[in-house]
């Protein structure tokens, strides 16, 4: 299946939007729908680290979400399977020319249910929608971090 990704350029260092970004129990802050994130397995954060997730988009959805890699202050990759499908997620970040950061959001479904699988002719559209959308919401709040 494709993959599909958004950059934006926010007004944060590489290491604060890294910082923000890699904490997924912040997720809820900049999704678009109502979501809980919790950890699932003990100690800080790291690859392999595993958290429940419930997302409440055109129903309720019960996750499980594993990070894959956290490799500061430039990659984050998790990866998150419930009733819709499998998907693979990824947030990259790098130096901007004006001092900030770029932030590069992707995610490419690796299995869909039916109901997505139908829809797939519009994937492209709903999903570069839902990225613009999420990248919005990070700019706004690592900007108004200072």
């Amino acid at each position: 299946m494709a993959s599909f990704q958004q950059s934006i350029n926010v007004s944060a260092s590489p290491e604060t939007a890294y910082q923000y970004l890699a904490d997924l129990t912040k997720h809820p802050e900049w999704a678009a729908h109502k979501l809980e994130v919790q950890p699932s397995s003990e100690g800080p954060a790291a690859a392999g680290s595993t958290f429940n997730a419930v997302g409440h988009e055109m129903g309720t959805h019960r996750a499980t979400v594993k990070l894959t890699e956290l490799r500061s202050p430039e990659r984050i990759a998790y990866e998150a399977e419930d009733d819709t499908g499998h998907f693979r997620h990824w947030i990259s970040i790098s130096a901007s020319r004006d001092g900030g950061a770029e932030i590069t959001k992707g995610v490419e479904p690796l299995r869909t249910n039916l109901m997505l699988t139908l829809l797939r002719p519009l994937m492209p559209m709903m999903v570069s929608r839902g990225l613009k959308g999420d990248l919005q919401r990070i700019k706004q709040r690592l900007e108004e971090q200072g």
